[in-house]
């Protein structure tokens, strides 16, 4: 994978929106590998209820998709990755553009979308805000990267 600044600079332009991470058509066994996954690695998480830091103790992704206001939040290279558990068949997460300024901070999600392809078999993209069908990274489940930019 070659990021340049002109990767950098067209993926995660600053225009007021966030970049959305999906993996769509999913079923709760993935939505549950993923956040076994994300719970049992090294990255850094904070769990949120209604905008207060919390601690759960409950690993059933079924708990947080029963009501809103729960949230996940990733911390890798100084980027925060918000995960969202708003629907049972699509895995979202969010990156606020402004955060990442460098290309080591973009390479950490990139590959944080790799390592999410490669354990759920499946592709992970990333769009502009609430647009899923405008892809500007789709990552395939074998870990290989289109650029629509």
């Amino acid at each position: 994978m070659d990021i340049t600044n002109e990767v950098l600079d067209k993926v995660f332009f600053k225009d007021g929106s966030f970049r959305d991470i999906y993996v769509l058509n999913v079923n709760l066994t993935e939505w549950q590998k993923c956040l076994d996954w994300i719970r049992t690695s090294t990255m850094d998480i904070v769990f949120y209820k209604d905008g207060e830091v919390t601690v759960y103790e409950e690993t059933d992704v079924a708990y947080f998709l029963k009501d809103y206001g729960k949230l996940m939040a990733i911390h890798i290279n100084g980027v925060q990755i918000n995960c969202h558990f708003w629907s049972e068949d699509q895995i979202e997460f969010d990156v606020e553009p402004k955060e990442v300024k460098s290309i080591t901070q973009a390479i950490g999600v990139f590959d944080f979308m790799r390592n999410l392809s490669k354990i759920l078999g499946k592709e992970s993209i990333l769009t502009w805000e609430n647009m899923p069908d405008w892809r500007l990274v789709t990552v395939k489940k074998d870990g290989t990267f289109l650029f629509n930019i």
